[in-house]
């Protein structure tokens, strides 16, 4: 076992649109053997295809396999592509459209664009079951929170990924679905017994794993049943990563750790530490996103575990042979993503997921309204944007809005009291922001008049609509993002008619 093998267990982040000089030097060092790449790094296309090209050129210098280029292209919230490449809707906007053929073409030329950037490993699907409302890292980046529904979208969108030569990567394993905390800055647990774990959060995994997914991403998420040592996250469980992904449901691919800089991490047993425990518990590709002396410190750490003794041959030999083998599997296409073609099925699939509750009969919605949005901040770290509402939807609406109040996530009485006063008359439209952790903003909907219809617009979390009162409308698409509320524009303009299909079982309490 020699550094340069040690390298290729790691992959590792930087700031900027040029790999600097240091990464490039570690890559031709063979201390590297993947980047991930974030919104940080891509201008453009072009800008995107250079900087790839050099990060290969660095690992082919120094002789060494050619590197994983790997990036969180989910769709919706997180999408590190936006703009002028191929856009996709959120896990779950794609699973309430129910357009099966639509989603696995978009899904497919989105990975035919990605391969022709230099970017051969996407980590999707997120496979989370999300039943857990208060979820505030996962929500929207899951299909749903029906298991059975989970698995069959999560097996479109990994067969639609590997089609295109990219290795697809199901996350979070055993399942981020039902925590109540963020693993960016806690450490979540799931306390529930394993015949529950088996029937709800492992299943979209198994049904995965035996459709050919070729790497799965560990949860910083601590799970009893499953592991007895108290506090100790899948991502660093030998019972975990080795007794059930690998012997019990049998994956013989890449296990990948979420980020090893995530506060679960980072705050417990520490980035480098935790990189160790990684690797010599069953992990074989570890990912630190950020801090040049964090990477350093980890690659130092298993370079000393190898030659010491601590991390055995043998299991470095299964993380380099595993490693190896998924590379090997990458494979190019000569073609080019249809980019019209792209944002007809993209918009089509926006669109179709549009839902609706209540007073639907009363759409379209006619005359001046009063517009109320909220600042919001990134719902998790893991997200490129805030939650909060962007330009599309206050552009979309402006010839309408007599009024525009932009308040915070938690209103006082005084801005709720100035809302109700200047809406008298008027359609009020709410655009809620995590209402559900914020119920301020439900004061908002409180009848204050009797003449005035309240349209409640859920951008962030379809849950928001649980409160709507009765006689309102509430719409969501699913999804956050401007063509999303785009598609929310054209329902309140009788465009579009929302459907009553949900992913979710929403259970409106009508107060």
């Amino acid at each position: 076992m020699t550094p340069r093998d040690i390298g290729q267990l790691l992959t590792v982040g930087f700031d900027g649109f040029e790999a600097p000089s240091s990464l490039l030097g570690a890559i031709r060092q063979g201390r590297v053997g993947g980047v991930i790449l974030f919104s940080r790094n891509i201008h453009d296309a072009s800008q995107l295809r250079h900087l790839t090209s050099s990060l290969q050129e660095a690992a082919q210098l120094g002789s060494h396999p050619p590197l994983f280029i790997s990036i969180d292209q989910e769709g919706g919230p997180v999408r590190r592509l936006r703009e002028t490449f191929v856009p996709l809707p959120s896990a779950m906007a794609m699973a309430a459209s129910g357009n099966q053929e639509a989603a696995a073409r978009l899904i497919y030329l989105s990975a035919i664009e990605m391969m022709g950037l230099g970017i051969n490993q996407n980590y999707a699907p997120d496979l989370d079951v999300n039943n857990n409302p208060l979820n505030p890292v996962i929500g929207v980046r899951s299909f749903g929170e029906d298991p059975e529904f989970v698995a069959r979208w999560g097996r479109l969108y990994l067969e639609a990924t590997q089609s295109a030569g990219m290795i697809a990567t199901g996350k979070h394993f055993p399942g981020h679905g039902d925590t109540d905390q963020d693993s960016h800055t806690a450490l979540p647990l799931v306390p529930h017994e394993r015949p529950r774990l088996e029937a709800v959060e492992l299943l979209p995994f198994r049904i995965a794993i035996a459709s050919g997914l070729r790497a799965i991403m560990t949860a910083h998420v601590v799970f009893p049943a499953f592991d007895p040592v108290p506090y100790r996250p899948a991502t660093i469980s030998p019972a975990i990563l080795r007794d059930l992904m690998r012997h019990e449901l049998g994956f013989s691919g890449l296990v990948v750790t979420d980020c090893m800089e995530m506060d679960a991490i980072k705050n417990n047993v520490g980035t480098a530490q935790g990189t160790f425990l990684a690797i010599d518990a069953g992990a074989d590709q570890v990912l630190i996103s950020h801090t040049a002396q964090l990477q350093e410190a980890s690659y130092d750490r298993l370079s000393r575990g190898a030659i010491n003794g601590e991390l055995s041959a043998t299991r470095l030999k299964e993380a380099l042979r595993s490693v190896s083998d998924t590379k090997s599997q990458i494979r190019a296409t000569p073609f080019m993503a249809d980019r019209a073609e792209a944002q007809h099925l993209a918009q089509t699939i926006w669109e179709g997921a549009v839902a609706g509750v209540g007073a639907l009969d009363r759409l379209p919605l006619m005359g001046e309204l009063t517009l109320v949005t909220f600042s919001g901040t990134r719902q998790t770290p893991a997200m490129d944007q805030s939650t909060g509402v962007v330009p599309p939807l206050v552009q979309l609406l402006h010839p309408r809005v007599q009024k525009h109040f932009a308040l915070d996530q938690d209103p006082n009485e005084d801005a709720i009291a100035m809302v109700h006063r200047a809406a008298r008359g008027m359609p009020l439209v709410v655009a809620l922001d995590q209402a559900i952790r914020h119920p301020r903003q439900l004061r908002l909907l409180a009848r204050p008049w009797t003449d005035g219809l309240i349209v409640a617009l859920a951008l962030s979390s379809p849950y928001d609509l649980r409160r709507i009162p009765v006689g309102s409308i509430g719409l969501t698409a699913f999804d956050p993002s401007g063509e999303a509320q785009a598609a929310l524009v054209k329902a309140l303009q009788g465009k579009i008619f929302p459907s009553a299909q949900w992913p979710i079982t929403l259970e409106v309490r009508n107060r």
